[in-house]
């Protein structure tokens, strides 16, 4: 299969799913010509959706006519292929594909981890009756409806968008987002051995879904274990409030570093820990997705502790291949934790079925496999008259 993956995706070291998907294709098989121009630079786009205003608005609009045109300029010159995969976040530049493509017969295919609505309105609790959330709401639609397939992280995912937005079902195809198997790899064999308190890490952007409260929660709850311990590392809208908040609890067993790291820095202090925490929040949004963190634990070969959730239930299993506690709730994430410290072998047993669990579902090639499972019946079929 010929692809051309193309658009203003970005590769900022944050956002691994372009490269993930890039290398996995490759990987199994697929000839891939990449036709990008520079646009968004190391910023999630959600996020600056979120902060600018009209006039912010009207000066991306601008540097996106002029990164559209060199887009298209490249695109005539890439040799001949069969669909044309638009990285994320992709939401504008699936309509330039589509005009490029108006008298062929490619698939396009939309890389769609997020919906701008969801993660900027929904997921932040901002006023749905606003002029923000109706233009992204329709940024979101348009972008949708012009792919053939788009590509989500979790069916449920698939499910929810194609309700939200009035479009076929059978449109979202479900593509787990993975990690990089070269710079997330499991430590050496004897290197996670326990050696004095339990290391328990969380790493996030401190938005909602994430449920950082529980964790605070937990933390008190085993205030009382001199032998547990918590890093959370990262940044975002709660993290001023939720800092407060373990001040005025006296929780000493959690050490906060209030800033990004870099990947190298993430992958050590994966490595230091004896487990990792995913997401605890009762939000249908938490219900709906499985985090980066998830796969980056498995893929080092740590245990996981997150919360249950449909989602989270497309990939894993309870005591199989993680530990899946109540969402909402302290108590029954403290207890996962201290299953972890007091059980002999648990820990061990599921950090090594969590990461053949990766290798199986989440490495590149794994989803390189996938993708193009799903896009073999369509590749090159582009849409159907009456579409």
């Amino acid at each position: 299969m010929r692809i051309c993956f193309f658009g203003t995706y970005t590769i900022a070291e944050g956002y691994p799913v372009n490269r993930v998907l890039l290398k996995g294709l490759r990987q199994a098989g697929a000839g891939v010509e990449e036709c990008r121009q520079e646009l968004w630079g190391s910023r999630p786009l959600h996020e600056l959706f979120r902060r600018m205003g009209p006039l912010s608005l009207v000066r991306l609009g601008c540097a996106g006519v002029v990164a559209w045109l060199m887009l298209a300029r490249r695109y005539l010159q890439v040799e001949e292929h069969d669909v044309v995969v638009v990285g994320y976040a992709g939401h504008f530049d699936v309509l330039l594909a589509r005009v490029l493509n108006l008298w062929r017969r490619r698939t396009i295919v939309l890389v769609a981890f997020i919906s701008l609505y969801d993660t900027v309105v929904v997921d932040r609790s901002l006023p749905v009756r606003s002029w923000r959330a109706s233009l992204l709401k329709a940024i979101d639609r348009q972008a949708f409806s012009k792919a053939d397939v788009v590509l989500v992280d979790t069916e449920a995912n698939g499910r929810y968008y194609s309700q939200l937005f009035g479009l076929p079902s059978s449109r979202f195809r479900r593509s787990f987002v993975g990690e990089d198997d070269d710079e997330f790899r499991p430590v050496a064999a004897g290197a996670g051995e326990r050696e004095g308190a339990l290391q328990i890490l969380f790493f996030g952007t401190y938005v909602p879904l994430h449920g950082i409260r529980f964790i605070l929660e937990a933390a008190e709850r085993l205030l009382g274990e001199t032998d547990m311990d918590f890093t959370l590392i990262g940044n975002g809208q709660l993290y001023p409030e939720l800092r407060q908040a373990a001040v005025d609890r006296r929780l000493e067993n959690i050490r906060f570093v209030g800033e990004w790291v870099s990947t190298s820095e993430l992958v050590r202090e994966i490595g230091r820990c004896d487990v990792c925490l995913g997401i605890f929040a009762m939000t249908e949004k938490a219900a709906r997705v499985i985090p980066y963190k998830v796969f980056d634990a498995m893929a080092m070969r740590k245990p996981v502790v997150t919360m249950d959730s449909p989602a989270i239930r497309e990939l894993l299993r309870h005591e199989a291949t993680a530990l899946l506690c109540e969402p909402g709730s302290g108590e029954s994430l403290a207890h996962s934790l201290l299953r972890l410290r007091d059980e002999p072998g648990l820990a061990d047993r599921l950090a090594h079925e969590g990461l053949a669990h990766f290798r199986k579902f989440g490495c590149p090639r794994a989803i390189g496999y996938n993708v193009l499972r799903v896009l073999e019946p369509v590749a090159g079929l582009g849409r159907q008259e009456g579409d």
